[in-house]
Formats: structure tokens, sequence, C-alpha cells
């Protein structure tokens, strides 16, 4: 499901954009989208304690041994 838009990051070469907000299998979590500036998939969106970059790591490393 679409939930509208939010802020990423991406964790290859920093650079923050804003993209859309869907939700990842059916969890609270957002689906990582590909960065304009560089073309990578590890983005996510930032949170106050970086609690989401280790959340994320598991679901590029799943993303990763998919491709």
């Amino acid at each position: 499901m679409i939930r509208g838009k939010t802020v990423f990051k991406c964790d290859n070469c920093g650079h923050k954009f804003i993209g859309i907000d869907a939700e990842l299998g059916a969890t609270v979590l957002t689906a990582p989208v590909k960065c304009p500036k560089c073309g990578s998939y590890h983005t996510y969106p930032p949170s106050f304690f970086g609690l989401n970059k280790s959340i994320y790591k598991k679901i590029w490393e799943g993303m990763d041994r998919a491709e």
C-alpha cells in the first residue's frame, strides 16, 4: 500500500531525497527505493536514534542475496 511520500537517506552516498512511502511486506516498515544520485537501493527513512538503519541493514542483505 502506498502511504504518501517520505524522506529517504542513501547509505552508500548519504544523499537525502523524497520518495514514495510504500509498505514493505504488509509491515509498518517502508520499502527501500532507488537513490536518484547513485542508483543504490540501500536507502532508508532516517529516524532520531538511528534505529532504522540497523533494521534496514537486514533488509538490504536479503535484497542483495536475491539479486
